[in-house]
């Protein structure tokens, strides 16, 4: 009795298994992200991102940069984390909650699309017709590439890869807000108005409290890159951690 006992667990363990082996327990598709230290920062106005050679998943499509403008009264030669409570007491909190993420190797899979817009992050376009996806430039052709961050006074700032050049571009949010005065990276009054700051004008825009009328205005855009891949069981978008770009001052 015991015996059949035995061959009747053995054969219950047996068909569970072919089972679950038949259902398909997948594994979730995984995205690497650009390891922090791939990322040279420069004063406030430059950085580096080193793209390695490699895909970052098998489900890869492209790499996705979110960014969020912060006002300050404060203008900073170097943007380090420590000056970032001087900069805008927002971006130092948004950068606390994502760097929780950064390098983690247990934030695996998160949503950051949904991480970084409820954090009134944007994604970053370019100025270039038929190009202004950025997914187009940041496809599987950047791999082994570096893309340069320039937001040198008196230009427009811009991104560098390879050979080509591209204007940096606000969003508009697919045409949900009218970015003013425009939609470059560009310090301006109508940028750091106060009265423009909302969901439908500069919703890309934070101001800083307790700063008065005749207080000087700075503006500095804080940028992180993501790898980003597509689940080919969901079809839906899986994201890599974030890696900070750098904190960016606009030139006026």
């Amino acid at each position: 009795m015991v015996q059949k006992f035995q061959n009747a667990i053995c054969y219950l363990l047996f068909i569970f298994s072919f089972f679950l082996c038949a259902c398909g327990i997948e594994d979730i598709p995984f995205i690497d992200p650009i390891p922090q230290g791939n990322i040279v920062q420069a004063m406030n106005n430059r950085a580096v991102v080193r793209i390695p050679s490699e895909s970052p998943g098998t489900t890869f499509t492209n790499f996705s940069v979110f960014y969020r403008i912060y006002v300050s009264d404060t203008l900073q030669q170097s943007t380090t984390t420590n000056v970032y409570s001087a900069i805008n007491s927002t971006l130092v909190s948004d950068y606390n909650y994502f760097n929780g993420y950064i390098n983690s190797t247990t934030q695996v899979n998160v949503d950051m699309n949904t991480v970084f817009q409820n954090r009134g992050y944007k994604y970053l376009v370019l100025e270039e017709p038929n190009i202004n996806n950025i997914n187009t430039v940041l496809s599987e052709s950047s791999l082994g590439q570096s893309l340069i961050f320039d937001f040198s006074s008196f230009t427009r700032p811009t991104l560098t890869l390879g050979n080509n050049t591209y204007v940096l571009w606000r969003s508009d949010g697919g045409g949900l807000f009218s970015p003013r005065p425009n939609r470059y990276f560009v310090n301006n009054n109508e940028l750091s108005n106060p009265d423009n700051i909302n969901n439908q004008i500069n919703a890309d825009v934070v101001n800083k409290a307790n700063l008065s009328s005749s207080d000087r205005r700075y503006t500095y855009a804080a940028m992180f890159i993501v790898a980003v891949g597509i689940n080919p069981s969901s079809y839906s978008n899986i994201y890599s951690t974030p890696s900070l770009i750098h904190v960016f001052l606009l030139p006026d």
